[in-house]
């Protein structure tokens, strides 16, 4: 249930069922005070895997009945959405498996966080850049490479499993792999990867996310703006207007109540004057 007839929206945040800073009643209160139409909790999904970012499975149940009571508590004021973001793992788990599927959930966000070792161990690549160097050194024999065509071999093996409505931050290991090595993102091999995920996420049909979550501690949008012409199709019609209304979601990924619309008219207005 995608909702994009409007700019004051968001359906990418995180509360205290997962690594969020907020219970989701202070999140609601803010996104409410910050003019927010649509607002959307989309919780890390249980994984089968160790993490200390991720909801248990123990807490779904909870976490849905919070949802569906802010929700009546907000009828007619703010349209509230039940969402998860679910970590795809492998073929075997990811949003496509029965149990995601059979979540009464109005959206499902697909998102990698963690990419295989070359010994099949299931690392998360995200956050700090001093973290994902240790990673990299001691998990990986240090082989940049390997990781970032790995990561995006995980994005594909998703895409076609399906599953989801908003494909996450699709570009997400750039931040890490970037300050690794400046001149990653200019090099052949790493532009084809880019473009086979366009392609396929393109063919799918999902919501592509534009996440502003970065955007002013760590100077980035994901996908960065230099691949932001590439996600429109002229050839078939497509226009930048209609792009950001029925294809594009541009969300702030919110942990945090004073977050709620972090970076988001910015990244509207850039998508904007790019386009005109």
């Amino acid at each position: 249930m995608i909702l994009p007839k409007t700019e004051t929206y968001n359906y990418h945040s995180h509360t205290q069922f997962c690594d969020g800073r907020f219970p989701m009643t202070d999140m609601a209160a803010a996104a409410f005070d910050a003019g927010m139409e649509i607002w959307g909790f989309s919780p890390h999904s249980p994984i089968a895997a160790v993490s200390d970012c991720n909801m248990t499975k123990e807490s779904v149940p909870e976490y849905l009945s919070n949802a569906s009571a802010i929700r009546d508590e907000y009828d007619g004021r703010m349209v509230v959405l039940t969402g998860m973001e679910i970590d795809f793992l492998s073929p075997d788990f990811g949003p496509h498996i029965d149990y995601f599927q059979n979540l009464p959930l109005d959206y499902r966000i697909g998102s990698v966080h963690f990419v295989p070792t070359q010994d099949g161990q299931d690392i998360d690549c995200d956050g700090s850049f001093e973290r994902f160097s240790r990673n990299l050194k001691n998990y990986y024999r240090n082989d940049l490479r390997y990781v970032v065509e790995k990561f995006y071999e995980q994005e594909l093996t998703m895409i076609e499993r399906g599953g989801f409505d908003i494909l996450g931050h699709f570009d997400k290991i750039a931040a890490n792999a970037a300050l690794a090595d400046p001149s990653i993102e200019e090099q052949g091999w790493y532009q084809a990867l880019i473009d086979d995920v366009i392609r396929s996420a393109k063919d799918s049909g999902v919501y592509i996310e534009i996440n502003t979550k970065s955007l002013f501690d760590k100077k980035r949008l994901f996908p960065t703006p230099s691949i932001w012409p590439r996600l429109i199709d002229r050839s078939k019609g497509e226009t930048p207007e209609s792009m950001l209304h029925k294809k594009i979601l541009v969300n702030s990924d919110a942990h945090w109540t004073e977050r709620v619309n972090l970076g988001r008219p910015e990244a509207i207005t850039l998508w904007k004057e790019m386009h005109s």
